[in-house]
């Protein structure tokens, strides 16, 4: 008996109605420094209205002295949230280019 592949999705897909936003400071109007280029990958501590905590990996997408815009993925879609910088460190990422010897 021969298996066709199939078409489209296989498995459950990711739940998006189980998203709740974490809690997001106001937008700063002043000092902001913005980039999409070369972001600086962060680990950040979100705080969610019900008190829980999560911390997830993201990229710092944009700061000032204070504040940082912090964008990570979840339920397959890219979010984002004004967060307090001290609730924010620097993530190391693998350097993705192969050992000279391997």
């Amino acid at each position: 008996m021969e298996h066709k592949p199939r078409p489209g999705w296989h498995g459950i897909p990711p739940s998006r109605d189980r998203f709740a936003p974490p809690i997001s400071l106001p937008e700063p109007t002043e000092g902001v420094t913005r980039t999409t280029e070369n972001a600086p990958s962060i680990w950040c501590d979100l705080v969610y209205q019900d008190g829980r905590t999560q911390t997830v990996k993201g990229f710092a997408m944009a700061w000032t002295n204070s504040l940082v815009l912090c964008q990570w993925v979840e339920y397959s879609m890219a979010r984002e949230a004004w967060v307090n910088a001290n609730v924010v460190s620097r993530r190391k990422l693998a350097d993705p280019r192969p050992h000279r010897d391997g």
